[in-house]
């Protein structure tokens, strides 16, 4: 009987900490971004290497991957360099992008009752520590920059990759696969620039299907205010020095 008891309150139990789970923002959207990643690298490896992916023809055959790989001229060669730097780039703007996305889940949440202009949430930005703060703004220049400069190679390496496959066309499936590929990417791309391209303290998600914005500090995150800002006896300096005037304290009757 204890037994079946003791089951029992580990069935309760744990549905307890999958509904408390389900309910917590931070932790849904950490799995959003999760399942997202692993689709994203897949279709950066498509989209980069579009000299290796896209049917070509081989004197009177398909080109394997190995014979795509091979460097017939400067052009060519050229091409196989940029479709491996476009991914070498795309790998940097997802850790950056996953890098951000955790620091704004850990740090900030969306609260629909505040203000979402830039000055408000900076304001909001105020109730946690400076060194968070910080943080926050540094992965966000990160995945700034390295969006710019991932789509200026993916726009190269496109351009290149057009015209080497153009140069090696099979039949339609060149057409189809090559402006496929170009698109599967494309899109996401043009996410990244509406996401980056915004105020200093405009966050957007770069995950979640529908676009928000981080406007409101997390409250397991936000530093404690006191109730004794208007106590004569209390000076505060910042919200991390309190000081007490001690000389102002009566001293204790017997």
């Amino acid at each position: 009987m204890n037994f079946f008891n003791k089951y029992i309150k580990n069935i309760f139990d744990i549905k307890t900490w999958a509904t408390n789970k389900l309910n917590d923002q931070d932790f849904m959207q950490k799995v959003n971004v999760t399942s997202s990643v692993c689709f994203e690298l897949y279709r950066s490896i498509i989209s980069s290497f579009l000299i290796l992916f896209v049917p070509q023809k081989c004197d009177d055959h398909l080109c394997t991957i190995n014979e795509n790989l091979s460097l017939d001229d400067h052009l060519y060669s050229a091409g196989i360099v940029f479709n491996f730097m476009t991914m070498f780039l795309f790998v940097f703007l997802y850790y950056f992008e996953v890098k951000r996305e955790n620091k704004l889940i850990t740090y900030l949440e969306v609260n629909k009752n505040r203000a979402f202009d830039n000055d408000s949430v900076s304001n909001a930005l105020e109730n946690i520590a400076i060194e968070k703060r910080n943080s926050i703004y540094f992965w966000d220049k990160c995945y700034q920059i390295s969006s710019y400069s991932t789509i200026i190679c993916f726009t190269i390496n496109a351009s290149l990759s057009g015209i080497i496959v153009h140069n090696y066309y099979l039949d339609d499936r060149t057409t189809t696969t090559f402006v496929t590929n170009i698109l599967f990417m494309a899109m996401k791309l043009i996410d990244v620039q509406n996401t980056v391209n915004s105020e200093k303290n405009i966050f957007y998600s770069a995950y979640l299907k529908t676009k928000i914005q981080y406007n409101d500090v997390d409250p397991d995150k936000m530093l404690q205010r006191f109730s004794i800002e208007n106590d004569d006896n209390v000076e505060i300096n910042s919200l991390d020095n309190i000081t007490i005037k001690t000389d102002l304290l009566e001293p204790e009757t017997k």
